[in-house]
């Protein structure tokens, strides 16, 4: 028998916005711990984890581990890399945030792993679990 204790995942709900695209909301924390939630679109070509504005990133006062090459789309572009902080479901974690994209941010397959993704457009909704 089982203890009787059951984990509940936690449900992110979005939104499908007039362009057809899947939203999310995410919660970016700044290094003095000031929470901002931004609505990132769901990319599965983004093999990343998070990508957001340049001056989003760099107002956070996260860690900058430099400038890389990235292929966004047909076009290589050259991105500075961030250690972040965010909260997309109990815990917060560090992970690796692009920074210099268009004003929406992208969540990618990295933040998604071992989650569940829903799109309904019927209802248009979008659920992460």
């Amino acid at each position: 028998m089982g203890s009787g204790l059951a984990v509940q995942s936690v449900r992110i709900r979005g939104r499908i916005d007039e362009l057809g695209r899947a939203l999310l909301p995410v919660t970016v924390i700044a290094s003095d711990g000031v929470e901002v939630e931004v609505e990132a679109s769901v990319s599965l070509e983004f093999d990343g984890a998070l990508a957001v504005a340049e001056e989003l990133a760099r107002s956070m006062g996260w860690r900058c581990l430099g400038a890389r090459r990235v292929v966004v789309g047909f076009q290589t572009c050259l991105m500075d890399h961030y250690i972040g902080t965010v909260l997309i479901d109990r815990d917060p974690q560090n992970i690796v945030v692009l920074g210099g994209v268009s004003k929406t941010a992208i969540i990618g397959q990295r933040l998604m792993i071992g989650r569940k993704l829903t799109i309904d457009y019927p209802t248009g909704t979008v659920l992460l679990e």
